[in-house]
């Protein structure tokens, strides 16, 4: 290859090992010599839609995104600007993009919570929140974890001292001042948490009504433009999950194919029935999202279809399947379907979302 000849790679739609993700840090980007920067990739030259890139003809615009997809650029002719992280996520998809989702009549508000950690809460909140201001809606996630993962995620100033959702159920700050956009997806807003919320479940104990305190955030703040509002909650079943329950209609249970996963469902449950019967008369599990799923092993098929047997429809037929892009996306500050929009993981999240806007239609809640 000759110098300063931009090197050409394509996104697959298969899953990718730990070793392959390594290989990619030392792939050449741009020109001979020049190193890729966290976050950067080689330009792709794709003419026709679809994750899989070919070779770039002269003033042929890009039509794919890469791994470490962030800093996308065309390989265009002189004038062509480059292309934004969610312009080549789209691309990728296979410009799904050309046709909105179905979007809710008013703002459905979700609360997505599950007090055993690690299955998967932030990376759903963070993932279909992506997916679904790429196709149109307008998305507000609302970081109610004091670890902030999911302000992360989404490159959302978050440092100790930044106006948070503490000052909103503490100090009774405003929520349309906290709120932030995100930067690499138009639409796609945060309300960061900080570490001070780890102080939250004490403080909030001697207070009036404190289990409906972000609930009434909720009803100070214009949410007319908005078509969604997620809420990643904490792993635990404290004050700060006992307030996302208060202030949304809906649930959504991300459940690990794991067995100690079914062990904490009960509890949930039954946390959410004590919430529905005292405090939010409107409260129902609307959606059950399996992740984290080997196709290899027995056990998660069986966890699988225990869950399916209990719940029915409520349960998405799309699972999530392990997926070491959606584990390194966001330390890069990005969700996966920016990061790798052509990895195993993205592509799931994607009908995961799909799913999620076409069940408004479905009940009636689409205009």
């Amino acid at each position: 290859m000759a110098t300063g000849q931009p090197t050409a790679t394509g996104a697959t739609g298969q899953e990718e090992t730990a070793t392959s993700a390594a290989a990619q840090e030392g792939r050449v980007a741009g020109t001979t010599g020049q190193r890729m920067s966290p976050g950067q990739g080689s330009a792709t030259g794709a003419a026709g839609p679809g994750p899989t890139a070919g070779a770039a003809g002269p003033g042929m615009a890009s039509a794919t995104a890469w791994h470490r997809g962030a800093e996308a650029v065309a390989a265009a002719g002189p004038g062509r600007s480059a292309m934004t992280p969610a312009a080549a996520a789209l691309a990728a998809l296979g410009g799904t993009g050309a046709r909105e989702w179905p979007r809710p009549r008013s703002c459905r508000m979700i609360t997505i919570a599950n007090q055993k950690g690690g299955v998967g809460k932030t990376t759903s909140a963070v993932n279909l929140a992506a997916c679904l201001a790429l196709h149109g809606a307008r998305v507000l996630v609302v970081d109610l974890d004091p670890q902030g993962n999911a302000s992360t995620a989404l490159a959302v100033e978050h440092r100790a001292g930044t106006a948070s959702v503490y000052n909103v159920l503490v100090d009774d700050q405003p929520l349309a001042s906290i709120v932030q956009a995100v930067a690499d997806i138009p639409g796609l807003y945060c309300a960061p948490a900080t570490i001070d919320l780890a102080g939250a479940e004490i403080e909030l104990v001697p207070l009036v009504a404190r289990e409906a305190r972000l609930s009434r955030a909720f009803a100070d703040y214009d949410a007319s433009s908005l078509d969604y509002i997620l809420i990643d909650c904490p792993p635990s079943l404290g004050l700060l999950t006992v307030n996302a329950l208060v202030a949304v209609a809906e649930v959504l249970i991300p459940i690990q194919c794991e067995y100690y996963a079914l062990e904490g469902l009960e509890q949930l449950l039954r946390t959410i029935d004590l919430v529905k019967s005292h405090l939010n008369p409107t409260l129902y599990v609307s959606t059950i999202l399996l992740t984290m799923y080997d196709g290899r092993t027995r056990l998660a098929s069986q966890v699988a279809e225990e869950v399916r047997e209990h719940f029915g429809e409520v349960v998405l037929s799309t699972v999530i399947p392990r997926s070491v892009r959606v584990s390194e996306a966001p330390s890069y500050g990005q969700s996966v379907m920016t990061y790798d929009p052509g990895s195993s993981g993205a592509q799931a999240y994607l009908e995961a979302a799909r799913e999620v806007a076409d069940r408004a239609a479905e009940l009636g809640q689409t205009g």
